[in-house]
């Protein structure tokens, strides 16, 4: 399949963040959080595009969910051992949570951290309102264990909890594959999924929220379903027909489907559905066959007219 173009949308921080970004720094503990472990020189800090100079090949995901600042602070216990602290604050919490997600991928929580997380002997990634942290060494043994705890206990009891609605309600729960959930805000998170065609496909634009999960329908292999809310019907509609005259050329329109919906296949001979309710598109992908219509849960009641999008 042709590369997704990685161009999108560079969005001015909000004043609120950038005022209240000095204050961030009293997120990172000075020292102490267990005995003999210290801050290890001053740290570091990223705004914006600044991000390429400290995770190359990674920043333009951060960037497109939504990214105000990193903080970067390593961490001495003595000897060789060290600790590094990342704490991206980013500009809402569906922005931080859909980082969490990407970086996670089959969650692993350790209970004695009191935040989301997936954590693993060399590093914990945990999310907390507008805040994704990661605590690491490069030293693959266990002894480091209660450290990386108390250190990431220590950062969340920090940073202030801001409730977030289940951001994947637009997603039917029948066949859902648990833990399988992603948020995409643009053509960087989509690309490892599916494309649709080159860059911002869908028009999300760093701005709309698009929800991904897996599915399972009896014994057919598992599927894909994308479901995305748009500000009004006529920019659901405007996205749908730009999608329809710009699809990748590896898809093949092969049915059409009430509403300028259509059926499609694609080049490893699978097959999905692209359909349109007031300001919902849903799009189906990766089917076995399209013998069963999909479930019309997120299709029925509620069609994105008028919903709240994720806390912002």
């Amino acid at each position: 399949m042709k590369s997704v173009c990685r161009r999108f949308l560079f969005r001015a921080i909000p004043l609120a963040l950038l005022a209240g970004a000095a204050a961030a720094q009293d997120i990172l503990p000075p020292g102490g959080f267990v005995r003999g472990w210290e801050a290890a020189g001053r740290p570091r800090s990223f705004i914006e595009k600044d991000l390429f100079n400290h995770i190359n090949g990674g920043a333009e995901l951060f960037l497109e969910f939504g990214f105000a600042r990193l903080l970067v602070q390593p961490y001495a216990g003595g000897g060789k051992d060290e600790l590094v602290l990342e704490v991206y604050e980013m500009t809402e919490p569906a922005a931080a949570l859909g980082i969490y997600l990407m970086s996670a991928g089959r969650e692993t929580p350790w209970p004695e951290i009191p935040a989301r997380n997936s954590s693993e002997e060399a590093q914990i990634v945990a999310v907390k309102g507008r805040y994704f942290l990661k605590v690491e060494h490069y030293d693959s043994g266990p002894g480091l264990r209660p450290a990386m705890i108390a250190l990431a206990r220590n950062v969340l009891s920090r940073i202030p909890d801001v409730p977030l609605e289940n951001p994947f309600a637009a997603l039917a729960e029948d066949g859902r594959v648990a833990g399988s959930e992603r948020l995409i805000r643009g053509p960087v998170g989509l690309q490892p999924y599916y494309s649709f065609g080159e860059g911002d496909i869908l028009g999300l634009e760093g701005r709309t929220f698009a929800f991904l999960a897996d599915y399972r329908e009896g014994d057919d292999p598992p599927f894909t379903r994308l479901v995305a809310d748009y500000p009004s019907p006529e920019a659901a509609d405007g996205v749908l027909r730009n999608l329809r005259a710009h699809l990748d050329p590896y898809l093949k329109i092969i049915a059409e489907c009430p509403g300028g919906g259509f059926d499609f296949s694609d080049f490893q001979g699978k097959y999905g559905r692209v359909e349109r309710a007031e300001a919902r598109l849903e799009i189906t992908f990766k089917r076995a066959s399209l013998d069963r219509r999909p479930p019309a849960s997120s299709f029925s009641g509620s069609t994105g007219k008028g919903r709240k999008p994720p806390s912002r």
